[in-house]
């Protein structure tokens, strides 16, 4: 039962002191609810991946320059109150070495960085599925006010993947970075979740 979308009504007159223990379990089980993050997961055949994600998506499709190459980048994003969650991937051209793929890695994280004129607070190196990737948090401004964005960025032989949320300072906690970020999943011989390397 999802008792975010509960639809129970009460029969009668409720008697507090009968009741108040069930009340205050009901009241501690939803208080994490709101109707703009409602987690579930989401699985992309056409990008590989699976994710959760707070709500319902809608897919998106740009071309977005990493390392000096023009790239067409297909994503489903959401926004909610205070946060904004976007998880992609891009394909380059074929041919890409390990050295290749860390520099992409890098250019991906600068360019997440840089849309909120922010500074890294922590950065290290991942592993999903055996492929490398970075996971890092960065704090900056966006017209003055204080944004967050915590990524994972992942490469799977010419394919990069990006998960992001950006979000108000005072909001970070509440967009459940860490539970977005660890739910990305490669569908297929790649599946695995997010490590330390």
């Amino acid at each position: 039962m999802n008792l975010c979308n509960s639809s129970l009504r009460p029969r009668g007159r409720l008697r507090f002191r009968a009741f108040g223990p069930i009340l205050l379990v009901l009241l501690l089980a939803t208080a994490g609810c709101s109707p703009e993050r409602d987690w579930r997961e989401f699985e992309w055949t056409q990008g590989g991946f699976a994710v959760l994600l707070p709500g319902k998506p809608r897919k998106e499709a740009r071309t977005v320059k990493i390392d000096d190459t023009a790239v067409p980048l297909e994503m489903l994003s959401l926004q909610t109150k205070g946060a904004a969650y976007g998880v992609g991937y891009a394909d380059f051209p074929p041919g890409g070495s390990r050295e290749v793929q860390a520099r992409r890695l890098a250019a991906a994280r600068d360019q997440l960085v840089g849309n909120i004129a922010g500074e890294l607070k922590s950065d290290k190196e991942i592993s999903v599925g055996g492929h490398p990737g970075r996971e890092f948090r960065a704090e900056g401004k966006v017209a003055g006010e204080p944004f967050v964005t915590s990524a994972r960025v992942v490469a799977v032989g010419d394919r990069l993947y990006e998960v992001a949320v950006v979000a108000r300072a005072e909001q970070a906690a509440a967009a459940d970075s860490d539970l977005f970020l660890g739910s990305f999943k490669l569908l297929g011989g790649g599946a695995g979740s997010a490590s330390p390397r």
